[in-house]
């Protein structure tokens, strides 16, 4: 959300997690900041909201304030405001983080903003979002696996190495955004979207519906971590249908260039697919081909509602 003052514009952006980790609030803090950086936000301020169910682990519960602070002190955000709740109508703990930050200068489009390098009507707008190349960063799936495997350590202790699962949990640093959004705004992108709740297909859903265009993409590009193809197997989860906060979706008229550059700074990239004219969003897996259907709760949740 954007509101325009006389001294320029100030925007929020809010997230929410469920969980019973105390490093949940991360995703939601990375979440928010990433969004707001891509927007070309600075001086963030956050405030955190934690509820839990009645008969919860307090210590645990008081810890996921405590982890959220430390981070915010570790990537430069003001916490403005700590609240935790018991509300004996939920069943799993929950944090919400809802940031505000002033905006800096010009922006690229994203689902919260208007794209100020793009003028003329709102046909011609957005006409000039055809044809263009889709390109993915990071990985899929990534922050649902990192969640999965915070909130069910034990038993993944049963199934995989503590190496394995440690190779997993140094992920975690990926969950915020950087070095890839400079880059974008220097190439000139032109609209981005972070990966968030629903996971990539419903990303690509939403900048199909924005931007009014197709998609014609294929599955086979779309990088995947192994650690995250097995703990989905594990838990029987879609990938592609899970939260991956950091991951972005770009639009930009040269898809290998973009590519090359954030490659250039060990940043995983690839091309997985171009905008096209009409509504079809079509997804290739060589002869086979599907569309991608409206979006569907994250994958995520399937591990709460088992504990019911």
């Amino acid at each position: 959300m954007r509101l325009t003052t006389d001294n320029g514009q100030i925007l929020c952006e809010t997230a929410i997690v469920y969980g019973r980790s105390e490093y949940i609030g991360i995703h939601a803090l990375a979440s928010v900041m990433n969004s707001l950086m891509a927007a070309g936000a600075f001086d963030i301020g956050v405030k955190v909201r934690i509820t839990y169910p009645v008969r919860s682990d307090r210590t645990r519960i008081y810890a996921m304030e405590k982890v959220v602070k430390k981070e915010c002190r570790r990537r430069g955000a003001e916490l403005l405001k700590s609240q935790i709740f018991e509300n004996p109508l939920v069943v799993v703990p929950s944090v919400v983080i809802d940031g505000i930050a002033a905006l800096n200068g010009e922006s690229i489009e994203n689902g919260s903003g208007v794209c100020k390098k793009n003028v003329g009507s709102e046909q011609e707008r957005l006409a000039g979002f055809t044809d263009k190349e889709i390109v993915l960063s990071k990985w899929v799936g990534m922050d649902g696996m990192l969640q999965a495997v915070r909130e069910r350590t034990d038993m993944l202790k049963e199934r995989f190495t503590p190496a394995f699962i440690r190779q997993i949990l140094s992920y975690e640093k990926e969950l915020f955004a950087g070095k890839e959004l400079e880059i974008a705004r220097d190439m000139g992108v032109l609209h981005l979207c972070q990966i968030t709740q629903g996971g990539i297909f419903a990303a690509l859903w939403d900048i199909s519906k924005e931007l009014r265009v197709g998609l014609n993409l294929d599955i086979r590009r779309f990088s995947i971590l192994q650690e995250t193809v097995e703990v989905c197997e594990y838990y029987g989860l879609n990938p592609y249908q899970l939260a991956s906060t950091g991951s972005f979706l770009f639009v930009t008229e040269d898809g290998e260039a973009l590519k090359e550059a954030l490659l250039k700074e060990r940043i995983m990239a690839a091309v997985i697919g171009r905008t096209t004219s009409g509504q079809d969003k079509i997804i290739r897996n060589e002869d086979d081909v599907r569309y991608i259907d409206r979006p569907a709760p994250d994958e995520i949740w399937k591990l709460h509602v088992s504990e019911k």
